[in-house]
Protein backbone atom coordinates (compact mmCIF):
# COMPACT_ATOMS: atom_id res chain seq x y z
CA UNK A 1 0.00 0.00 0.00
CA UNK A 2 1.20 3.21 -0.78
CA UNK A 3 1.39 5.57 2.12
CA UNK A 4 2.00 8.92 0.32
CA UNK A 5 -1.22 8.47 -2.39
CA UNK A 6 -3.68 10.65 -1.74
CA UNK A 7 -7.19 9.81 -1.15
CA UNK A 8 -9.41 9.73 -3.80
CA UNK A 9 -12.17 11.96 -1.17
CA UNK A 10 -9.14 14.43 -0.86
CA UNK A 11 -8.92 14.70 -4.44
CA UNK A 12 -12.50 15.30 -5.01
CA UNK A 13 -12.39 18.22 -2.31
CA UNK A 14 -9.29 19.35 -4.39
CA UNK A 15 -11.36 19.46 -7.71
CA UNK A 16 -14.05 21.03 -6.27
CA UNK A 17 -11.84 23.79 -4.61
CA UNK A 18 -10.41 24.06 -7.96
CA UNK A 19 -13.44 24.66 -9.68
CA UNK A 20 -14.61 27.33 -7.36
CA UNK A 21 -11.43 29.15 -7.51
CA UNK A 22 -12.06 29.02 -11.13
CA UNK A 23 -15.40 30.15 -11.12
CA UNK A 24 -14.95 33.30 -8.43
CA UNK A 25 -12.06 34.09 -10.75
CA UNK A 26 -14.33 34.20 -13.78
CA UNK A 27 -17.03 36.16 -12.31
CA UNK A 28 -14.49 38.50 -11.09
CA UNK A 29 -13.15 39.14 -14.33
CA UNK A 30 -16.56 39.50 -16.00
CA UNK A 31 -17.43 42.44 -13.06
CA UNK A 32 -14.28 44.33 -14.04
CA UNK A 33 -14.92 43.95 -17.71
CA UNK A 34 -18.43 45.33 -16.67
CA UNK A 35 -17.20 48.04 -14.85
CA UNK A 36 -14.84 49.33 -17.46
CA UNK A 37 -17.91 49.28 -19.80
CA UNK A 38 -19.75 51.12 -17.67
CA UNK A 39 -16.93 53.87 -16.88
CA UNK A 40 -16.31 54.41 -20.24
CA UNK A 41 -20.30 54.55 -21.14
CA UNK A 42 -20.36 57.11 -18.73
CA UNK A 43 -17.88 59.22 -19.38
CA UNK A 44 -18.76 59.13 -23.42
CA UNK A 45 -22.49 60.34 -21.96
CA UNK A 46 -20.96 63.10 -19.68
CA UNK A 47 -18.76 64.13 -22.54
CA UNK A 48 -21.60 64.81 -24.83
CA UNK A 49 -23.30 66.51 -22.39
CA UNK A 50 -20.54 69.11 -21.57
CA UNK A 51 -20.75 69.57 -25.37
CA UNK A 52 -24.46 70.71 -24.86
CA UNK A 53 -23.77 73.06 -22.57
CA UNK A 54 -21.32 74.19 -23.95
CA UNK A 55 -23.28 74.48 -27.61
CA UNK A 56 -26.15 76.45 -24.89
CA UNK A 57 -23.54 79.08 -23.75
CA UNK A 58 -22.26 80.10 -26.75
CA UNK A 59 -26.06 80.12 -28.04
CA UNK A 60 -27.00 82.29 -25.24
CA UNK A 61 -24.22 84.89 -24.97
CA UNK A 62 -25.04 88.51 -24.99
CA UNK A 63 -22.62 91.23 -25.84
CA UNK A 64 -19.88 92.74 -23.97
CA UNK A 65 -21.46 96.16 -22.84
CA UNK A 66 -24.99 94.57 -21.81
CA UNK A 67 -23.25 92.18 -19.88
CA UNK A 68 -20.96 94.81 -18.05
CA UNK A 69 -24.52 96.55 -16.97
CA UNK A 70 -25.81 93.23 -16.03
CA UNK A 71 -22.83 92.93 -13.58
CA UNK A 72 -23.30 96.39 -12.24
CA UNK A 73 -27.16 96.34 -11.77
CA UNK A 74 -26.00 92.73 -10.01
CA UNK A 75 -23.55 94.06 -7.56
CA UNK A 76 -26.21 96.93 -6.73
CA UNK A 77 -29.26 94.89 -6.18
CA UNK A 78 -26.69 92.69 -3.53
CA UNK A 79 -25.19 96.04 -2.39
CA UNK A 80 -28.99 97.01 -0.90
CA UNK A 81 -29.73 93.76 0.07
CA UNK A 82 -27.12 93.59 2.59
CA UNK A 83 -27.66 96.94 3.85
CA UNK A 84 -31.01 96.02 4.74
CA UNK A 85 -30.19 92.91 6.32
CA UNK A 86 -31.45 90.54 3.24
CA UNK A 87 -28.53 89.62 2.05
CA UNK A 88 -29.21 85.50 3.10
CA UNK A 89 -31.64 86.05 0.00
CA UNK A 90 -28.90 85.58 -2.22
CA UNK A 91 -25.43 84.42 -0.14
CA UNK A 92 -26.83 81.57 1.35
CA UNK A 93 -25.42 83.11 5.31
CA UNK A 94 -28.74 82.73 6.89
CA UNK A 95 -30.91 79.45 6.07
CA UNK A 96 -34.58 79.31 7.07
CA UNK A 97 -35.45 75.34 8.12
CA UNK A 98 -39.53 75.30 7.84
CA UNK A 99 -41.77 73.91 10.15
CA UNK A 100 -43.92 70.78 9.70
CA UNK A 101 -47.61 72.43 8.19
CA UNK A 102 -49.02 70.86 4.86
CA UNK A 103 -48.29 67.63 5.15
CA UNK A 104 -50.09 65.14 2.40
CA UNK A 105 -52.09 63.38 4.67
CA UNK A 106 -53.59 65.04 8.18
CA UNK A 107 -54.83 62.20 10.62
CA UNK A 108 -57.95 64.01 11.66
CA UNK A 109 -59.55 62.84 14.64
CA UNK A 110 -58.11 59.47 14.75
CA UNK A 111 -54.69 60.75 15.63
CA UNK A 112 -52.13 58.19 17.39
CA UNK A 113 -49.46 60.58 17.91
CA UNK A 114 -50.13 61.44 21.62
CA UNK A 115 -50.29 57.73 22.38
CA UNK A 116 -47.25 56.70 20.54
CA UNK A 117 -45.18 59.91 22.17
CA UNK A 118 -46.42 59.01 25.78
CA UNK A 119 -45.97 55.10 25.29
CA UNK A 120 -43.61 53.56 28.31
CA UNK A 121 -41.99 51.25 25.36
CA UNK A 122 -39.34 52.67 23.52
CA UNK A 123 -40.60 54.06 20.19
CA UNK A 124 -39.56 54.34 16.34
CA UNK A 125 -38.94 57.50 15.08
CA UNK A 126 -38.72 57.71 10.85
CA UNK A 127 -36.97 60.78 9.74
CA UNK A 128 -39.29 61.75 6.69
CA UNK A 129 -37.37 65.45 6.33
CA UNK A 130 -35.99 65.83 3.25
CA UNK A 131 -39.06 64.66 1.06
CA UNK A 132 -41.18 67.10 3.45
CA UNK A 133 -38.55 69.91 2.11
CA UNK A 134 -38.39 69.45 -0.95
CA UNK A 135 -41.58 67.61 -2.93
CA UNK A 136 -41.10 64.93 -5.36
CA UNK A 137 -42.88 61.68 -5.64
CA UNK A 138 -40.34 59.57 -7.81
CA UNK A 139 -37.79 57.57 -6.32
CA UNK A 140 -36.52 57.82 -2.96
CA UNK A 141 -39.43 60.06 -1.91
CA UNK A 142 -41.93 57.60 -3.29
CA UNK A 143 -40.66 55.12 -0.60
CA UNK A 144 -40.43 58.12 1.83
CA UNK A 145 -44.29 58.65 1.13
CA UNK A 146 -45.17 55.02 1.31
CA UNK A 147 -43.63 54.07 4.52
CA UNK A 148 -44.72 57.14 6.35
CA UNK A 149 -48.48 56.50 5.03
CA UNK A 150 -48.64 53.21 6.82
CA UNK A 151 -45.90 53.31 9.58
CA UNK A 152 -48.43 54.52 12.10
CA UNK A 153 -50.46 51.29 11.87
CA UNK A 154 -48.49 49.49 14.08
CA UNK A 155 -47.53 50.67 17.45
CA UNK A 156 -44.51 53.04 18.29
CA UNK A 157 -44.08 54.08 14.83
CA UNK A 158 -43.91 57.91 14.51
CA UNK A 159 -42.82 59.83 10.96
CA UNK A 160 -40.99 63.31 11.97
CA UNK A 161 -38.83 66.10 10.27
CA UNK A 162 -36.45 68.18 11.44
CA UNK A 163 -37.11 71.74 12.21
CA UNK A 164 -34.81 74.21 13.64
CA UNK A 165 -33.04 71.61 14.99
CA UNK A 166 -35.61 69.58 16.86
CA UNK A 167 -37.87 66.86 16.12
CA UNK A 168 -40.88 67.39 15.54
CA UNK A 169 -43.91 64.90 13.52
CA UNK A 170 -44.76 65.15 10.42
CA UNK A 171 -48.40 64.37 9.87
CA UNK A 172 -50.56 67.40 10.62
CA UNK A 173 -51.95 67.63 13.95
CA UNK A 174 -54.94 69.12 15.61
CA UNK A 175 -52.99 70.64 18.69
CA UNK A 176 -49.71 71.40 19.44
CA UNK A 177 -47.08 69.01 20.98
CA UNK A 178 -44.28 69.68 23.72
CA UNK A 179 -41.04 68.70 21.97
CA UNK A 180 -39.63 64.97 20.94
CA UNK A 181 -37.14 64.11 23.49
CA UNK A 182 -35.89 60.69 22.99
CA UNK A 183 -35.55 58.02 26.01
CA UNK A 184 -33.77 55.20 26.04
CA UNK A 185 -34.67 52.32 24.00
CA UNK A 186 -35.95 54.60 21.12
CA UNK A 187 -35.01 53.99 17.30
CA UNK A 188 -34.65 56.47 14.85
CA UNK A 189 -34.79 55.41 11.53
CA UNK A 190 -33.44 57.59 8.94
CA UNK A 191 -35.29 56.75 6.05
CA UNK A 192 -34.40 59.60 3.49
CA UNK A 193 -32.18 60.96 1.66
CA UNK A 194 -30.13 63.00 4.16
CA UNK A 195 -27.16 63.49 2.22
CA UNK A 196 -27.30 66.79 1.89
CA UNK A 197 -28.17 67.79 5.11
CA UNK A 198 -25.42 66.14 6.87
CA UNK A 199 -25.32 68.46 9.48
CA UNK A 200 -28.47 68.81 10.80
CA UNK A 201 -28.46 65.16 11.40
CA UNK A 202 -25.57 64.81 13.36
CA UNK A 203 -26.42 66.84 16.45
CA UNK A 204 -29.75 64.96 16.72
CA UNK A 205 -28.09 61.57 16.24
CA UNK A 206 -25.72 62.91 19.57
CA UNK A 207 -28.82 63.74 21.45
CA UNK A 208 -29.99 59.46 20.65
CA UNK A 209 -27.07 58.74 21.53
CA UNK A 210 -26.52 60.19 24.94
CA UNK A 211 -30.07 59.16 25.83
CA UNK A 212 -29.48 55.30 25.06
CA UNK A 213 -31.51 54.98 21.79
CA UNK A 214 -30.22 53.34 18.46
CA UNK A 215 -29.34 54.88 14.78
CA UNK A 216 -31.19 53.00 11.87
CA UNK A 217 -29.32 54.32 8.76
CA UNK A 218 -31.25 53.24 5.07
CA UNK A 219 -28.21 52.77 2.67
CA UNK A 220 -30.46 52.94 -0.98
CA UNK A 221 -27.26 52.39 -2.92
CA UNK A 222 -23.35 53.66 -2.85
CA UNK A 223 -23.59 54.72 -6.56
CA UNK A 224 -22.04 58.25 -5.59
CA UNK A 225 -18.80 56.73 -3.80
CA UNK A 226 -18.74 53.21 -6.21
CA UNK A 227 -19.51 55.14 -9.57
CA UNK A 228 -18.52 58.88 -9.42
CA UNK A 229 -19.12 59.27 -12.90
CA UNK A 230 -22.60 58.99 -12.58
CA UNK A 231 -23.36 61.52 -10.26
CA UNK A 232 -22.64 65.32 -10.16
CA UNK A 233 -18.90 66.01 -8.40
CA UNK A 234 -20.23 67.84 -5.45
CA UNK A 235 -22.58 64.92 -4.75
CA UNK A 236 -19.47 62.72 -4.29
CA UNK A 237 -17.97 64.61 -1.46
CA UNK A 238 -21.67 65.31 0.02
CA UNK A 239 -22.00 61.66 0.34
CA UNK A 240 -18.96 60.50 1.25
CA UNK A 241 -18.64 63.03 4.30
CA UNK A 242 -22.32 61.52 5.00
CA UNK A 243 -21.58 57.65 4.87
CA UNK A 244 -18.73 58.61 7.21
CA UNK A 245 -20.49 60.76 10.02
CA UNK A 246 -23.99 58.71 9.75
CA UNK A 247 -23.51 55.65 7.93
CA UNK A 248 -20.63 54.32 9.60
CA UNK A 249 -21.30 55.46 13.16
CA UNK A 250 -25.27 53.60 12.92
CA UNK A 251 -25.79 50.68 14.94
CA UNK A 252 -27.88 48.77 12.39
CA UNK A 253 -27.49 49.64 8.65
CA UNK A 254 -30.65 48.85 6.48
CA UNK A 255 -30.49 48.46 2.37
CA UNK A 256 -32.66 48.07 -0.27
CA UNK A 257 -31.63 44.66 -1.57
CA UNK A 258 -29.00 42.01 -0.53
CA UNK A 259 -26.77 43.71 -3.39
CA UNK A 260 -26.40 46.76 -2.05
CA UNK A 261 -26.28 45.05 1.36
CA UNK A 262 -22.90 43.16 -0.13
CA UNK A 263 -21.61 46.38 -1.28
CA UNK A 264 -22.02 48.23 1.53
CA UNK A 265 -20.31 45.59 3.69
CA UNK A 266 -17.68 45.03 1.13
CA UNK A 267 -17.16 48.85 0.76
CA UNK A 268 -16.30 48.75 4.80
CA UNK A 269 -14.09 45.85 4.20
CA UNK A 270 -11.86 47.20 1.27
CA UNK A 271 -11.89 51.01 2.92
CA UNK A 272 -11.07 49.41 6.26
CA UNK A 273 -13.66 51.61 8.09
CA UNK A 274 -14.25 51.48 11.48
CA UNK A 275 -17.74 50.84 12.78
CA UNK A 276 -19.80 50.16 15.96
CA UNK A 277 -18.74 47.13 17.11
CA UNK A 278 -21.80 45.27 16.41
CA UNK A 279 -23.21 46.72 13.68
CA UNK A 280 -25.66 44.73 11.72
CA UNK A 281 -26.99 44.93 8.34
CA UNK A 282 -30.31 43.76 6.79
CA UNK A 283 -32.24 44.44 3.79
CA UNK A 284 -35.96 44.48 2.38
CA UNK A 285 -37.45 44.60 -0.56
CA UNK A 286 -40.05 47.87 -1.49
CA UNK A 287 -43.47 47.41 -2.68
CA UNK A 288 -45.09 48.38 -6.05
CA UNK A 289 -48.52 49.48 -6.04
CA UNK A 290 -50.13 52.70 -6.37
CA UNK A 291 -53.29 54.46 -4.16
CA UNK A 292 -56.29 53.83 -6.08
CA UNK A 293 -56.98 57.58 -7.97
CA UNK A 294 -59.81 58.64 -10.00
CA UNK A 295 -59.82 57.73 -13.54
CA UNK A 296 -60.68 61.55 -14.62
CA UNK A 297 -56.83 62.44 -12.67
CA UNK A 298 -55.20 60.97 -15.81
CA UNK A 299 -53.57 64.02 -18.02
CA UNK A 300 -54.77 64.25 -21.71
CA UNK A 301 -51.69 63.02 -22.72
CA UNK A 302 -51.43 60.16 -21.32
CA UNK A 303 -55.01 59.43 -22.28
CA UNK A 304 -54.24 59.98 -25.81
CA UNK A 305 -50.90 57.60 -26.12
CA UNK A 306 -52.62 54.77 -24.26
CA UNK A 307 -55.58 55.40 -26.98
CA UNK A 308 -53.85 54.46 -29.63
CA UNK A 309 -53.87 51.48 -31.41
CA UNK A 310 -50.31 50.85 -32.38
CA UNK A 311 -48.58 49.35 -29.57
CA UNK A 312 -46.34 51.04 -27.03
CA UNK A 313 -42.99 50.17 -24.91
CA UNK A 314 -42.42 52.36 -21.13
CA UNK A 315 -39.00 53.27 -19.58
CA UNK A 316 -39.89 55.17 -16.75
CA UNK A 317 -37.20 57.16 -14.65
CA UNK A 318 -35.02 60.05 -14.15
CA UNK A 319 -33.43 60.97 -17.38
CA UNK A 320 -29.23 60.70 -16.31
CA UNK A 321 -26.55 59.29 -17.33
CA UNK A 322 -27.16 55.81 -15.42
CA UNK A 323 -30.33 54.87 -16.53
CA UNK A 324 -28.68 54.60 -20.58
CA UNK A 325 -31.87 55.75 -22.24
CA UNK A 326 -29.62 55.98 -25.39
CA UNK A 327 -29.16 52.69 -25.38
CA UNK A 328 -33.42 52.45 -25.61
CA UNK A 329 -33.36 54.72 -28.60
CA UNK A 330 -30.49 53.15 -30.32
CA UNK A 331 -32.31 50.26 -30.04
CA UNK A 332 -35.55 51.76 -31.35
CA UNK A 333 -34.27 53.81 -33.97
CA UNK A 334 -32.63 50.59 -35.55
CA UNK A 335 -36.00 48.98 -35.38
CA UNK A 336 -37.85 51.72 -36.90
CA UNK A 337 -35.41 51.94 -39.63
CA UNK A 338 -35.50 48.69 -40.86
CA UNK A 339 -39.49 49.07 -40.57
CA UNK A 340 -39.56 45.68 -38.97
CA UNK A 341 -41.42 47.04 -36.35
CA UNK A 342 -44.21 49.86 -35.86
CA UNK A 343 -44.51 50.52 -31.63
CA UNK A 344 -43.99 53.43 -30.01
CA UNK A 345 -41.63 54.50 -27.66
CA UNK A 346 -42.60 56.25 -24.00
CA UNK A 347 -40.31 57.69 -21.77
CA UNK A 348 -42.17 59.02 -18.27
CA UNK A 349 -39.07 60.64 -16.17
CA UNK A 350 -38.48 63.67 -14.63
CA UNK A 351 -35.18 65.60 -16.08
CA UNK A 352 -32.09 65.01 -14.07
CA UNK A 353 -28.52 65.81 -14.02
CA UNK A 354 -26.47 65.89 -16.74
CA UNK A 355 -29.48 65.35 -19.15
CA UNK A 356 -29.53 68.73 -21.49
CA UNK A 357 -28.19 66.55 -24.20
CA UNK A 358 -30.31 63.88 -24.31
CA UNK A 359 -33.27 65.99 -23.93
CA UNK A 360 -32.21 67.75 -26.67
CA UNK A 361 -32.23 64.41 -28.40
CA UNK A 362 -35.81 63.68 -27.33
CA UNK A 363 -37.25 66.51 -28.64
CA UNK A 364 -35.72 67.13 -31.81
CA UNK A 365 -35.50 63.32 -32.71
CA UNK A 366 -37.76 62.95 -35.75
CA UNK A 367 -40.22 60.66 -34.29
CA UNK A 368 -40.80 62.87 -31.26
CA UNK A 369 -44.65 63.12 -31.41
CA UNK A 370 -44.99 60.15 -33.81
CA UNK A 371 -43.59 57.41 -32.31
CA UNK A 372 -41.45 58.52 -29.17
CA UNK A 373 -43.26 60.18 -26.56
CA UNK A 374 -42.07 61.79 -23.33
CA UNK A 375 -43.66 62.62 -19.97
CA UNK A 376 -41.72 64.40 -17.66
CA UNK A 377 -44.51 65.49 -15.38
CA UNK A 378 -46.15 62.64 -15.22
CA UNK A 379 -48.39 61.82 -11.84
CA UNK A 380 -49.07 58.45 -10.28
CA UNK A 381 -52.33 58.33 -12.00
CA UNK A 382 -50.70 58.99 -15.69
CA UNK A 383 -48.02 55.97 -14.43
CA UNK A 384 -50.48 53.74 -13.64
CA UNK A 385 -52.13 54.14 -16.51
CA UNK A 386 -49.35 53.69 -19.01
CA UNK A 387 -48.26 50.47 -17.10
CA UNK A 388 -52.00 48.98 -17.48
CA UNK A 389 -51.72 49.68 -21.69
CA UNK A 390 -47.97 49.45 -22.15
CA UNK A 391 -46.86 45.93 -24.57
CA UNK A 392 -43.64 46.02 -22.41
CA UNK A 393 -41.01 47.96 -19.97
CA UNK A 394 -37.86 48.33 -20.96
CA UNK A 395 -35.72 49.51 -18.34
CA UNK A 396 -31.70 50.04 -19.65
CA UNK A 397 -30.33 51.18 -16.77
CA UNK A 398 -26.55 50.17 -15.93
CA UNK A 399 -26.65 51.31 -12.37
CA UNK A 400 -29.18 50.06 -9.58
CA UNK A 401 -29.96 49.78 -5.87
CA UNK A 402 -33.32 48.12 -6.50
CA UNK A 403 -34.93 49.43 -9.91
CA UNK A 404 -38.39 49.87 -8.58
CA UNK A 405 -40.22 49.86 -12.08
CA UNK A 406 -39.37 46.48 -12.49
CA UNK A 407 -41.78 45.67 -9.80
CA UNK A 408 -44.67 48.17 -10.65
CA UNK A 409 -44.68 46.58 -13.85
CA UNK A 410 -44.40 43.02 -12.79
CA UNK A 411 -47.84 43.77 -10.53
CA UNK A 412 -49.28 44.46 -13.77
CA UNK A 413 -48.44 41.85 -15.57
CA UNK A 414 -46.36 44.26 -17.68
CA UNK A 415 -43.81 41.99 -19.75
CA UNK A 416 -40.34 43.41 -18.62
CA UNK A 417 -36.49 43.45 -20.78
CA UNK A 418 -34.36 44.95 -18.38
CA UNK A 419 -30.31 45.07 -18.13
CA UNK A 420 -28.42 41.86 -17.04
CA UNK A 421 -27.30 43.25 -13.85
CA UNK A 422 -26.84 41.65 -10.24
CA UNK A 423 -29.53 43.54 -8.75
CA UNK A 424 -32.23 43.01 -11.47
CA UNK A 425 -31.17 39.47 -11.55
CA UNK A 426 -32.24 39.47 -7.28
CA UNK A 427 -35.47 41.26 -7.33
CA UNK A 428 -36.85 39.94 -10.89
CA UNK A 429 -35.54 36.78 -11.56
CA UNK A 430 -36.80 34.39 -14.12
CA UNK A 431 -39.56 36.97 -14.53
CA UNK A 432 -37.87 39.20 -16.28
CA UNK A 433 -36.42 39.22 -20.24
CA UNK A 434 -32.36 40.26 -19.67
CA UNK A 435 -30.23 41.88 -22.74
CA UNK A 436 -26.84 42.38 -22.74
CA UNK A 437 -25.33 45.86 -20.68
CA UNK A 438 -25.22 48.59 -22.85
CA UNK A 439 -25.56 46.28 -26.11
CA UNK A 440 -28.51 48.18 -28.06
CA UNK A 441 -28.43 45.44 -31.00
CA UNK A 442 -29.12 42.54 -28.32
CA UNK A 443 -32.03 44.84 -26.47
CA UNK A 444 -33.99 45.55 -30.53
CA UNK A 445 -33.45 41.62 -30.44
CA UNK A 446 -35.44 41.43 -27.60
CA UNK A 447 -37.88 44.25 -28.42
CA UNK A 448 -38.67 42.36 -31.67
CA UNK A 449 -39.37 39.08 -29.85
CA UNK A 450 -41.66 40.47 -27.51
CA UNK A 451 -43.52 42.43 -30.19
CA UNK A 452 -44.15 39.22 -32.30
CA UNK A 453 -45.55 37.16 -29.60
CA UNK A 454 -49.25 37.30 -28.62
CA UNK A 455 -49.70 39.16 -25.72
CA UNK A 456 -49.94 37.78 -22.09
CA UNK A 457 -50.49 39.18 -18.57
CA UNK A 458 -49.31 37.67 -15.86
CA UNK A 459 -49.32 39.18 -12.81
CA UNK A 460 -45.63 38.74 -11.04
CA UNK A 461 -46.14 38.17 -7.22
CA UNK A 462 -44.20 41.57 -6.05
CA UNK A 463 -45.35 42.62 -2.17
CA UNK A 464 -47.08 45.30 -1.68
CA UNK A 465 -46.28 48.68 -0.01
CA UNK A 466 -48.86 47.56 2.82
CA UNK A 467 -46.59 44.33 2.91
CA UNK A 468 -43.21 46.48 2.74
CA UNK A 469 -43.91 48.78 5.59
CA UNK A 470 -45.15 46.21 7.89
CA UNK A 471 -41.77 44.18 6.84
CA UNK A 472 -39.28 47.03 7.14
CA UNK A 473 -41.11 47.84 10.87
CA UNK A 474 -40.88 44.04 11.78
CA UNK A 475 -37.40 44.01 11.05
CA UNK A 476 -36.28 47.44 12.44
CA UNK A 477 -38.82 46.98 15.80
CA UNK A 478 -37.48 43.12 16.42
CA UNK A 479 -33.74 43.88 15.37
CA UNK A 480 -34.46 40.94 12.93
CA UNK A 481 -31.59 41.60 10.75
CA UNK A 482 -30.06 39.21 8.61
CA UNK A 483 -26.40 40.01 9.23
CA UNK A 484 -23.43 40.64 11.35
CA UNK A 485 -20.19 42.76 10.89
CA UNK A 486 -18.55 41.52 13.72
CA UNK A 487 -14.90 41.31 12.01
CA UNK A 488 -14.02 40.20 8.52
CA UNK A 489 -16.43 41.47 6.09
CA UNK A 490 -16.37 37.82 4.37
CA UNK A 491 -18.17 36.73 7.14
CA UNK A 492 -21.43 38.65 5.62
CA UNK A 493 -19.99 38.56 1.74
CA UNK A 494 -20.65 34.31 2.72
CA UNK A 495 -23.53 33.82 4.38
CA UNK A 496 -26.24 31.79 2.27
CA UNK A 497 -28.90 34.02 0.71
CA UNK A 498 -31.41 35.29 2.93
CA UNK A 499 -34.77 36.91 2.54
CA UNK A 500 -36.89 39.10 4.59
CA UNK A 501 -40.25 37.56 5.92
Amino acid sequence: MNMHATPDFLKDAASARLAEDMARQQDMARQQDEATRIALYLAAQIQKEHFELHRQRVAGAIDPVTAHCYLKIKELVWTMTRLLGLAHLHDGTRKRIPAPRHPLNPLGENDPTRAILDSASPRLFIDVTPTYRHGGNQGIQRVVREIAKRSMRGEGALPVVIANGRLAPFFERRAPLPPIEFRKGDKFLILDASWQATGEYVPIIEKLTAAGGQLVTLVYDLIPLTQPLSVAGPMTDQFRTWFESIVLKSDRILCISRSVADDVVAYISREGARTKPDLRVGWWRLGADFDEQAEKSVSAEARAIAADETPFFLSVGTLEPRKAYPIALEAFDLLWRSNVLDARYVIIGRPGWQSEALQREIREHPEFGRRLFWLNDASDADLRHCYERARGLIFPSMVEGFGLPLVEAGRRGVPVIASDIPVFREIAGPDVRYFDLLDSVDLAREILRLAREAPMRGEASYLTWDDAADALLELVTNDAYQARIAGAASDFCNMPQQEPS
